[in-house]
């Protein structure tokens, strides 16, 4: 008898709740697929990608537009800096980083390789930390990534329960990784600690006997800072996307209400009933359930009993592209308004040596105009920007770098206060008023660290 192989038959999407919020799950498709597509997408396309109407689409990055969350150049749409705060809050409720983020690092320096966080997300794995070496031959997992479980490291530890796994250029020709479990007080296991590095520096096994005995040691420091992690929790103010008022006024108000369930969770609130998210929320106990439908269907949240908890996969609404950004990358929209509202030049800058060197730049179109390159380095004494760096302060002015030229330049400052940068403006003498330019210069200057702080929580952003 003839056998006919059969063909395997195309996974079926349940269908969603009744009581799922449709705007809501469109916003998503949208982030997720601007995620994809590392970032940016052009509207046209991001319509094609998502089935949905170029109208809706439209709507749809006003909202986000609105709330920060996209940045609409031209026809182009773009995931900004404040949609950090709907992975920060993830990364916050999964209490991974933030307490073992450290001690990762540690290790890092110690093994001069690079390492990883990750946990489970369904039949994959999801990076939550990252620490990565810089070199010719680089790896580029993101905070955000995910890998199939089967196919790596940390994937046969939580599959397999394995307590030492061995990634023998699973996931690509070349690359080799160890991983072994983190326990929580409890004995489950909380995430996999990883060491990644390439044949051309050890073979599998023996990178397996080389980091054995630090690897070890970390896990063990790892598991005594979770032992005692969450008793030192106390709430704190609750992060907010936006208030009542902006949410009122967006196109749909519905996704912008949705979105907003998300940052209700962190470390000392990972699990929230129904009512406890309607009150962190301001929202409706039904507004709320609603958008918890919607995010269980999806897989964004998980209940138990009563509780809800995010699940790892809230990080794939943006976070691995914003993860791996740097500060003249956030800086740069604000830049160009600022450049744009004074009709000079300004720029970022970093301290080199005795010299500053220049990290973004935008000029203006204008018969005469100042030209400085990204990458240029001036004498720090010839201007505004390297006297700042040089002397600290709030505020600094100097003729230069040229005869006839005058800059201006206020501080960039990152979560802990610390001064990253001077954002200048520079323009021929007379052309403008230095206390003017210093108070736009402020404002931009504290709307670019707004960025950076949400962005850099939990993950490290260069200032160059």
């Amino acid at each position: 008898m003839l056998e006919v192989p059969t063909v395997p038959s195309a996974p079926v999407t349940p269908q969603p709740p009744a009581e799922a919020v449709a705007p809501l799950m469109r916003g998503l498709d949208v982030l997720r697929r601007l995620t994809e597509a590392d970032g940016t997408l052009a509207l046209a396309d991001l319509a094609r990608a998502t089935g949905l109407a170029r109208s809706t689409v439209d709507r749809i990055c006003a909202t986000l537009a609105h709330l920060g969350f996209v940045r609409l150049d031209g026809r182009d749409a773009a995931l900004a800096p404040p949609l950090m705060a709907v992975a920060d809050a993830c990364l916050d409720a999964l209490r991974v980083p933030g307490p073992l983020g450290p001690l990762a690092d540690r290790l890092a320096d110690e093994l001069d390789e690079s390492v990883s966080l990750a946990v489970p997300d369904g039949t994959d794995i999801r990076f939550v930390h990252q620490v990565l070496r810089r070199r010719a031959l680089s790896i580029s997992f993101r905070v955000g990534d995910a890998l199939p479980m089967h196919g790596c490291a940390p994937g046969l530890v939580f599959r397999d329960g394995l307590p030492l796994a061995v990634d023998d250029q699973l996931v690509e020709p070349g690359l080799v990784a160890v991983a072994v479990p983190v326990r929580g007080p409890d004995g489950s296991v909380v995430c996999a600690v990883s060491v990644v590095s390439h044949t051309s520096r050890h073979a599998a096994g023996e990178l397996a006997e080389a980091v054995r005995e630090p690897l070890e040691a970390c896990v063990r420091s790892m598991e005594s800072v979770l032992g005692t992690y969450a008793s030192g929790l106390r709430p704190g103010p609750r992060a907010s996307i936006a208030d009542g008022a902006d949410i009122g006024r967006v196109p749909i108000v519905s996704l912008a209400r949705g979105l907003h369930v998300l940052t209700a969770f962190d470390a000392a609130r990972p699990a929230l009933t129904l009512t406890e998210i309607a009150e962190a929320t301001g929202l409706a106990r039904a507004t709320a359930r609603r958008a918890l439908i919607t995010y269980e269907h999806l897989g964004y949240v998980t209940r138990d009993d009563r509780a809800y908890r995010l699940t790892p996969r809230v990080l794939a609404l943006g976070c691995a592209p914003l993860s791996r950004t740097t500060l003249p990358r956030i800086a740069g929209p604000h830049l160009a308004a600022l450049s744009e509202r004074l009709g000079e030049s300004v720029g970022l800058s970093v301290p080199d040596g005795d010299h500053v060197r220049c990290t973004a730049r935008v000029t203006p179109r204008r018969v005469m105009s100042v030209d400085i390159g990204v990458g240029s380095r001036l004498p720090a004494a010839d201007t505004a920007a390297g006297l700042l760096l040089r002397d600290g302060g709030e505020r600094a002015a100097a003729d230069g770098p040229e005869a006839g030229l005058r800059s201006v330049a206020v501080p960039v400052r990152d979560r802990a206060g610390r001064m990253v940068s001077a954002l200048d403006v520079t323009a021929h003498q007379g052309r403008g008023d230095d206390g003017a330019w210093a108070a736009a210069l402020t404002e931009s200057a504290q709307r670019i660290a707004a960025d950076l702080h949400v962005t850099s929580r939990f993950v490290s952003v260069p200032a160059h």
